[in-house]
């Protein structure tokens, strides 16, 4: 479910979704990316997560959406708009389009 999870020693964690090749617009796609933001989200609530990272803050979780470069504008736009929602469970969302190594 999580692609990586990185738990702080201060607690916390930076969690990250990788998207490795461009996502497209389809509605398909951009639901599959809302879905997998909410599993992370509902992870922050499990006792999984709690063990090993503490209590989750805006201060001390991130999710790390490691989206390909050349995904549809429409993706970021989305998550964009998702930054809110994020914050209001607990974790800051990053967007990192930056180019991925190998690609």
């Amino acid at each position: 479910m999580i692609d990586i999870n990185t738990v702080k020693k201060s607690g916390g964690s930076d969690l990250f979704i990788v998207i490795a090749s461009p996502l497209c617009a389809d509605r398909r796609s951009l639901e599959r990316l809302l879905r997998k933001l909410e599993l992370y989200l509902e992870f922050l609530g499990t006792d999984e997560f709690r063990s090993a990272s503490g209590i989750p803050t805006p201060d001390n979780t991130r999710i790390i959406v490691r989206i390909h470069p050349d995904s549809d504008p429409r993706a970021f736009d989305l998550l964009e708009r998702n930054k809110r929602w994020v914050k209001s469970n607990n974790a800051i969302l990053v967007i990192d389009n930056s180019p991925m190594s190998g690609h």
